[in-house]
């Protein structure tokens, strides 16, 4: 085998310089050979250049999947808010029924202290039941009147002795009733906490989403933005009726938003998320909605396709990950996914029709 040494010789040897050149060449292309039996291992291949429809298909999954991640981290924080207040709810019940039990506890003390004095005056041969008031009295009135005391506070005295167990009772079982439901709302806690640190790591996940969709997003070419912006609509906000009604201020105020940017998350006044947008509309008319889109489904009155009115939310996916705003003749307003502003389209434009709701 001809080692690099043998072909530098070659390179400075009595041949010419174009011949002497190649033979060097030849030379270390053999000195650098593996031995035979030596095998390399394949270099890692190219990743495969996207077309412009590949790319822009990956980018709407990307951007589908951090909204369903947005949403979700939406969700948690209900439930979460949730049980916080189940938790403080019940803990106040346990308080008050513990109030309750300890002041039946003092009344059934003070009446058994009074019982107990009557067994003692029994025991010891007071006027406390009808035989002695037979034996002292003098007239068949004055027996009557001593009879019929007696029996009255001995009624009155079982009647509230009856009373106050059914009370204490009653109170015990609502102590119960109240640490159960404590114990269950702190228990509902914890399950939140861990459910928000799984989606904690969601939105880790989220972030990383984000940062690869504008990656992509600085790549794409103009065409590109034109197909992920799609087509403009004319649509005349003035074709929308006015009133008071909140349906119709939330549709006028969310109109007022068209060309703010989407951002995961955001609920304005001058960046959206879809439920965001349905969010801030409705607070400008005075109505709270939940935060998320499939909390948004869960709410409100379902409307059929048929009769849908501006101000209708219009739920899409099976999952309910999107939302938007009717807004009469057929279109709705959405906030639709990084990189195209808050707009109206057609309603069958903004995804797959799921449900209505109407607030």
């Amino acid at each position: 085998m001809v080692t690099p040494v043998e072909a530098g010789k070659a390179i400075v040897g009595k041949r010419s310089g174009r011949l002497a050149l190649g033979t060097a060449l030849c030379a270390l292309t053999v000195a650098v050979a593996p031995p035979l039996g030596f095998v390399h291992a394949p270099e890692a291949a190219a990743a495969p250049v996207q077309t412009a429809d590949q790319l822009l298909a990956r980018y709407q999954k990307l951007s589908q999947q951090a909204e369903q991640s947005a949403e979700a981290m939406h969700n948690a924080q209900i439930e979460y808010d949730k049980q916080r207040r189940i938790v403080a709810d019940s803990k106040r019940a346990s308080a008050d029924a513990q109030q309750s039990l300890t002041a039946s506890e003092k009344s059934l003390a003070t009446l058994q202290q009074r019982f107990d004095a009557v067994v003692r005056a029994s025991y010891m041969g007071r006027r406390t039941n009808d035989m002695y008031a037979v034996l002292t009295s003098d007239s068949p009135q004055t027996l009557l009147d001593q009879m019929s005391g007696l029996e009255l506070v001995a009624r009155r005295s079982a009647a509230d002795l009856n009373e106050l167990k059914t009370v204490r009772a009653q109170t015990v079982a609502k102590r119960t009733a109240a640490d159960e439901a404590a114990a269950r709302a702190t228990q509902a806690v914890s399950d939140a906490e861990r459910v928000r640190g799984d989606l904690q790591k969601q939105r880790v996940e989220l972030q990383l989403q984000a940062a690869q969709i504008r990656v992509i997003y600085s790549s794409m070419t103009g065409k590109q933005l034109a197909a992920l912006a799609g087509p403009k609509f004319d649509f005349d906000p003035r074709a929308v009726p006015r009133g008071t009604a909140p349906a119709l201020v939330a549709v006028q105020a969310a109109l007022t938003r068209i060309g703010d940017p989407y951002v995961w998350g955001a609920t304005g006044p001058d960046s959206f998320d879809c439920s965001g947008l349905m969010v801030w509309a409705f607070k400008q008319a005075g109505k709270t909605l939940p935060r998320s889109s499939e909390a948004q489904n869960a709410a409100g009155t379902p409307v059929d396709r048929n009769n849908l009115q501006p101000g209708d939310l219009i739920i899409y996916y099976p999952d309910a990950h999107h939302v938007g705003m009717y807004v009469g003749e057929g279109y709705v307003i959405h906030a639709s996914t990084f990189g195209v502003p808050v707009k109206v389209v057609p309603l069958d434009d903004a995804g797959p029709f799921s449900a209505a709701r109407r607030y």
